[in-house]
């Protein structure tokens, strides 16, 4: 069985095994306040997934096309999202009918634990980038390309300034 909370419209989960629902409120926190900074529909609703490295490498993988592990990965459920907006509502992907609903998020915890001690900051703060990360790649920002960087780069860390 999955555990899970709802709150300000985003739904966190994880193998109840694996005791990571500590970091629910880090999560909702993250998600929530990249929702308030760009102006997002409080309607709007964000899943994120706490998963491992196994897990995340076989989405990855099979979504992708990448055999290796990732800190984050973000399935939208529109193809109409840029920017920060949604720019038609009837470009949901084939399966999902419901508008309000943004797009899944996965983060491999395992994979934010050695990042984190790699980059040396603290997990926590570490955790709360990739979550926003997501958010922002949900909401139809990318980094393709270096202005595309900037601009996400930037936003992330106007919204962690917001939350530490």
């Amino acid at each position: 069985m999955i555990k899970s909370e709802f709150k300000d419209n985003v739904l966190v989960s994880c193998d109840p095994v694996t005791l990571w629902n500590k970091y629910f409120d880090l999560i909702f926190k993250s998600v929530s306040t990249t929702k308030i900074f760009e102006k997002i529909d409080v309607d709007f609703k964000i899943n994120v997934h706490l998963i491992d490295n196994f897990q995340i490498k076989k989405l990855n993988s099979q979504f992708l096309n990448n055999d290796y592990e990732t800190d984050v990965l973000a399935f939208n459920f529109y193809k109409g999202w840029k920017n920060g907006k949604l720019l038609n509502e009837k470009e949901l992907f084939p399966g999902e009918d419901e508008i309000y609903e943004i797009g899944e998020i996965y983060i491999s915890i395992p994979k934010i634990i050695s990042q984190a001690k790699e980059n040396g900051v603290s997990f926590t703060k570490e955790l709360s980038t990739m979550a926003i990360h997501g958010a922002l790649h949900l909401l139809g920002y990318n980094h393709e390309d270096i202005l595309e960087e900037k601009t996400m780069f930037s936003k992330t860390d106007e919204i962690l300034k917001r939350l530490f």
